[in-house]
């Protein structure tokens, strides 16, 4: 959601930048998957005996997820660029398929806050 205010606010050409607002999210994903890493090694988490088992494949796989469902939601938008193609045909690929019943439960939960988001 950010990210397309972001975009609307820069006044971005969706179209002619896909492909650098492509390889912006896909960035944001990885710095995301990062982060959770560094913070459950943190000193904290440590004495706390936090564990975390995130996979990068499934960090990329739910962010790419978020993403395609916010700008699938401005068709105006991001309807007619490649960059809502390229984001639903990386969730489309063989190798995604057990992440999307992996997480079928997890996206159905986010899907009802999405519906009531009005932007």
């Amino acid at each position: 959601l950010k990210m397309h205010h972001y975009i609307m606010g820069w006044g971005t050409n969706v179209a002619k930048n896909a492909k650098f607002l492509n390889n912006v999210i896909k960035q944001v994903i990885r710095y995301a998957h990062t982060a959770i890493r560094h913070k459950s090694c943190n000193k904290v988490a440590r004495d706390s005996g936090g564990v975390c088992d995130l996979q990068g494949r499934s960090v990329s796989w739910l962010g790419t997820h978020a993403f395609y469902t916010v700008f699938s939601k401005k068709p105006d938008v991001y309807g007619a660029s490649i960059l809502l193609k390229s984001l639903q045909f990386e969730l489309s690929l063989r190798r995604n398929k057990p992440l999307m019943y992996q997480f079928k439960k997890v996206v159905k939960e986010g899907l009802k806050g999405v519906t009531a988001l009005d932007f």
